[in-house]
């Protein structure tokens, strides 16, 4: 009787979390539509700080702090929404729409080419559906394993082989996009500066030299970190040392 008690007690509890954050999220909806952006920013951080991440809210807060014109904090909402969501078209251009107003413009240097396919590959699914055609396609390599283990002629066995050896090949491939996509969703390696203005230098001390000047909202990948400094690296391959607290992780 205890025993039922208590998941009645769990079930009343996560039915009235739901509810609650479902209203908090619908609060800061009404609020931004108001035009009352200041506290919907809020009502949205409230949602993110109780651990209700999605790339609804953080699109949201995007929004907001565009039209409080707070740059920075705009571009970081919305990479770490298209994180989440990355073939959204509207966190796509919303995100494109405020770079525009960032000071640095920056020439992307082309990757890799199989590291551009990996990337297109992996956000083709989301990772759970992903990880389940992983193990789907592994269970189907092993049935056939065993069909082709008890087949009696060589066509069968043939058949069989291929087949298998082909489920074996695209649960590999799966596996290692759903690797992939977990890395860059769990990668703390890019950040946002945050300082209007920032120097970055040629060593981690202050006394080293001026390499180039960066301002709010310029995207980067950092590399390493030594105490109080991040080692980043820019999209044009340029790189330096920067003060921790200049720049967020996306």
């Amino acid at each position: 009787m205890r025993t039922i008690k208590s998941l009645i007690f769990l079930i009343i509890f996560a039915v009235s979390s739901l509810s609650s954050f479902a209203n908090k999220e619908l609060e800061g909806n009404v609020l931004y539509r108001k035009g009352d952006y200041k506290a919907a920013i809020e009502a949205y951080k409230l949602l993110l700080k109780d651990g209700q991440e999605s790339s609804e809210i953080h699109y949201n807060l995007g929004n907001c702090y565009y039209k409080t014109n707070d740059l920075s904090n705009c571009i970081l909402q919305y990479e770490r929404a298209l994180k989440l969501s990355p073939k959204d078209e509207d966190i796509q251009f919303n995100l494109k729409l405020a770079n525009l107003k960032v000071v640095d413009k920056i020439q992307t240097v082309d990757k890799i080419f199989f590291k551009r396919w990996l990337e297109t590959l992996s956000r083709l699914f989301a990772i759970d559906t992903a990880a389940t055609y992983t193990i789907l396609f592994m269970w189907l390599a092993a049935i056939i394993l065993a069909l082709y283990i008890a087949a009696g002629s060589s066509l069968l066995k043939r058949i069989f082989f291929y087949s298998g050896l082909t489920l074996l090949l695209l649960s590999i491939t799966m596996l290692i996009l759903t690797n992939y996509r977990n890395n860059d969703l769990t990668s703390t390696s890019s950040g946002i500066i945050f300082s209007p203005t920032v120097y970055i230098k040629s060593a981690p001390d202050d006394k080293s030299t001026d390499l180039f000047i960066l301002h709010e909202g310029t995207k980067v990948q950092i590399l390493d970190a030594v105490g109080s400094w991040k080692k980043i690296r820019l999209m044009n391959n340029n790189e330096g040392w920067i003060k921790s607290e200049t720049l967020e992780v996306i």
